[in-house]
C-alpha cells in the first residue's frame, strides 16, 4: 500500500529542510570559539481574568473551573509585578540583552514593562494581543495584524512574530505577507 504524499511529495517529515542526521553535519562553530549560545526569551502575557485559564500551576478544587481562577491568576500576576523586574535586574547587571515575547496589550496595560525593556535594548517579538487561543479570535489575520501595529506604534520598530507554538519556521510566519 503506498502512502499518501503530502506537501509536494513528502511521506513524512518537514518539506522544508532535508533530513539530516547529526552525524553527517559538520560542526557549528560560534563566535569567538564558544560551545554554547543562549536566547533569553521573556514571556510578557496579559490574561484576562474573566476568561478561563489557558495554562494553570494549581489544580481546581474538586476539578471544577472557576472564574476568576484568582489562585493561577496569581502566577500570572506575580510574574508582572515580580518576576518579569528580578530577570530584568540580573539581565540588565550583566548587559544581557533579551527577547520579549510579548501581548501587544500590555503596551497599553502595563506600559512601563515595555518602555523598561526598549530602554534597555530588548528586541519585541509579537506573540498575540491578549493571551487566549487564537482560534478563538473571530479573524486571526487582523488579530495579528493588530498585535503587530500595536507593537510597532508604541515602540517605533516592527517586532519579530512569534506563531505556530514557537515553531521556527511555522505555516504563518511563512506564508504572512510582508507588509500590507
Amino acid at each position: 500500500m503506498e502512502l499518501p504524499r503530502l506537501f509536494g511529495g513528502c511521506i513524512y517529515g518537514n518539506p522544508r529542510a532535508d533530513f539530516s542526521p547529526i552525524f553527517d553535519r559538520k560542526p557549528l562553530k560560534l563566535p569567538g570559539g564558544a560551545r554554547v549560545a543562549v536566547w533569553p526569551v521573556i514571556n510578557v502575557e496579559e490574561w484576562d481574568i474573566n476568561e478561563p485559564m489557558a495554562r494553570t500551576v494549581l489544580p481546581t478544587p474538586q476539578g471544577v473551573s472557576v472564574i476568576p481562577d484568582i489562585p493561577n491568576f496569581g502566577w500570572f500576576d506575580y510574574g508582572l509585578r515580580v518576576g518579569f523586574w528580578r530577570m530584568k535586574q540580573v539581565l540588565d547587571s550583566y548587559n544581557i540583552r533579551a527577547t520579549v515575547s510579548l501581548n501587544a496589550s500590555v503596551c497599553h496595560s502595563y506600559p512601563q514593562i515595555v518602555t523598561e525593556s526598549v530602554k534597555s535594548g530588548w528586541e519585541m517579538l509579537a506573540h498575540s494581543y491578549i493571551q487566549r487561543v487564537i482560534n478563538k479570535e473571530p479573524d486571526e489575520r487582523e488579530a495579528i495584524r493588530r498585535t503587530i501595529s500595536t507593537i510597532e506604534e508604541f515602540t517605533g520598530k516592527a517586532p519579530g512574530l512569534d506563531g505556530s507554538w514557537l515553531a521556527e519556521h511555522s505555516i504563518l510566519q511563512i506564508s504572512w505577507p510582508k507588509r500590507e
